[in-house]
């Protein structure tokens, strides 16, 4: 059957708002009869020759929403406190709704005039769901190009429950911050597989993008939406990020569920808290050591800017959890705005803020990693903390340059579960660096060294 071509301006949308600003007629009603016929025709394409304001919408399989350009799209209506867009039947089990596209145009959910989450007069971890932006549940065959989303009050995108999902140049702008108002990008939490996030722009409040696979959960059901599931992520590539002074650029999360065959690469731009952040978040309470297989970063050019709220000891990488084999490839670390960590391996401790995991590596390689500190930034960290355990960790093909007088450490290991079975360093420059390793309570049974040239401070 053939999809239906319709405009929004020839179906009765009044099409008298703004993207950016709002007003107008409210063209929900008109809209939303357009968009139930693909389940009645079996598709449609909706065209956006205008802006609409708009409460919510919902979209069926085999629907395709197409705006001319970023002026044409929804600004959503005061206090409609749900999403401005989810799919017609969203699924915490079955598959149900596939083929949805978004094509162009902008999302504007005008986050100072919606609650954060519903019921408002509960805590949100408590609350039967968070007001997102766009929401997806239970969705096979998704495809967002071209699009912006603009004043989310809380995540961006909701993804849960997903199978082929590929989004393409999306533009998240956040001219009206809210402090602690969980302000996320793209927000996905598991089953899901088969990823493709590509062109990724923008400012956020809080995560850029989180992969975070099995989300916290009140009782049997996740606390961003009744339907909103937890569980593996694999097979994902996540290509071209460039982020404009984002709070956090990368959180990806286990409890226990499967992350996997995972890449991350060319992501460059301005952070505050956190460049990546793999959490494994429910030790101390539930014995839950996170579950990572392989992850490969390269290609990593972030610069610091001042570290915003709760990460009192913010880090470009801070790993927790179980790990079988991650890579770090071409990570450039240039005059920092601050001591922060370059890596963090966790380990024990009781400050909540430190985290509570600590990390198991299998295998961790870091192959060119271009440390110039030249900035009269006191460095008073080591710029790689080892707390946890690493059974090979591999630093090769690296240079770690500093302005005299720093007298930084490049490797130290710190606290009781400190432990490094196999070290091998091949291929170093360095320049002014105090100690490459400190090791004070022998916690590296074995070392390798093959083409090490030092400069002494």
């Amino acid at each position: 059957m053939m999809t239906n071509t319709l405009y929004a301006s020839q179906v009765g949308a009044r099409l008298d708002s703004n993207v950016a600003t709002g007003g107008g007629t409210n063209d929900t009603a008109a809209l939303q009869q357009v968009l139930d016929r693909a389940e009645r025709d079996g598709g449609v394409r909706l065209i956006m020759d205008g802006a609409a304001l708009v409460t919510s919408l919902r979209v069926h399989s085999h629907t395709t929403i197409e705006c001319l350009n970023p002026a044409c799209g929804f600004y959503q209506a005061d206090h409609s406190d749900c999403a401005l867009l989810i799919n017609a039947h969203p699924s915490a089990g079955e598959i149900i709704d596939r083929n949805i596209t978004l094509l162009g145009g902008t999302y504007n959910q005008n986050c100072r005039h919606q609650v954060h989450h519903v019921p408002p007069d509960v805590h949100y971890s408590k609350a039967e769901r968070l007001v997102v932006a766009l929401a997806f549940f239970g969705v096979e065959n998704l495809l967002v190009r071209d699009v912006t989303v603009r004043d989310q009050r809380t995540f961006a995108f909701l993804i849960t429950n997903w199978l082929k999902v590929t989004m393409e140049n999306i533009r998240l702008e956040l001219p009206n911050f809210i402090h602690s108002g969980n302000q996320d990008g793209i927000h996905l939490q598991g089953p899901g597989r088969f990823l493709v996030l590509r062109n990724i722009q923008g400012r956020t409040g809080d995560d850029f993008i989180a992969l975070n696979g099995d989300e916290e959960t009140n009782g049997e059901q996740s606390w961003a939406h009744p339907c909103a599931t937890v569980g593996p992520i694999t097979d994902v590539l996540i290509d071209t990020v460039m982020v404009d002074d984002a709070a956090q650029v990368v959180r990806i999360l286990s409890r226990e569920s499967l992350h996997d065959r995972i890449t991350i690469r060319n992501v460059s731009g301005h952070y505050r808290s956190f460049g990546f952040y793999l959490s494994a978040w429910d030790y101390k309470r539930k014995g839950l050591q996170g579950n990572f297989g392989s992850l490969v970063f390269e290609n990593i050019d972030l610069r610091q800017t001042k570290a915003d709220y709760t990460y009192t000891e913010p880090f470009l990488f801070r790993i927790s959890g179980r790990h079988r084999s991650l890579t770090l490839r071409n990570i450039s670390y240039h005059d920092p705005a601050d001591d922060r960590y370059l890596v963090h391996l966790e380990g024990r401790t009781d400050i909540p803020e430190l985290g509570d995991t600590p990390a198991e590596v299998e295998s961790l390689v870091i192959d060119g990693l271009h440390v110039q500190d030249a900035g009269p930034t006191p460095q008073t960290r080591p710029y790689i903390r080892a707390s946890g355990r690493v059974r090979h960790l591999v630093v090769k093909n690296s240079e770690l340059l500093c302005a005299p007088g720093k007298r930084t450490v490049f490797l130290a290991t710190e606290g009781e579960l400190a432990a490094i079975d196999r070290l091998t360093l091949c291929n170093l420059c360095t320049e002014n660096l105090a100690a490459l390793v400190s090791d004070p309570g022998k916690k590296i049974r074995h070392v390798e060294t093959s083409n090490v040239l030092p400069r002494p401070a």
